[in-house]
């Protein structure tokens, strides 16, 4: 990233989390009840920025699954491990397993969506086999 790129990000950051911090208390929880989260999580969503989940579809095409039909079947589910990652602290780690190529054979020593992620191949491989 370029310094002009890191510059823009941080200022939209900022302006993101200053119009948040002109929010109240009850309009934060109203917030959070609206898009099902806790007020501590809508927090960390918003510091987080909307770049925040970018791993999840990467890291599900990198493990052979169909997100934009996972997503169809499952919104809910897409929903909560999105947040979920949103909230994760190893993203730097994922991001550069990803990179690397090496993501399908580490994630999950880390990933908290590893259990779901597990579940939903073993669900495409049992819908290939039947189909």
């Amino acid at each position: 990233m370029d310094l002009a790129s890191a510059i823009k990000r941080w200022q939209t950051n900022w302006s993101r989390a200053d119009e948040f911090g002109s929010l109240d208390q009850d309009q934060r929880e109203a917030l959070a009840r609206d898009i099902g989260v806790s007020p501590d999580m809508l927090r960390l969503l918003v510091e987080r920025g909307p770049e925040a989940a970018q791993e999840l579809p990467r890291l599900m095409h990198a493990l052979a699954l169909d997100a934009d039909r996972i997503r169809h079947v499952h919104a809910d589910l897409m929903r909560d491990m999105s947040v979920t990652c949103s909230g994760c602290m190893a993203a730097v780690r994922c991001q550069h397993d990803l990179d690397q190529g090496r993501s399908s054979a580490r994630y999950a020593e880390y990933c908290l969506n590893a259990e779901t992620l597990r579940e939903l191949r073993g669900e495409d491989a049992s819908r290939s086999v039947h189909d």
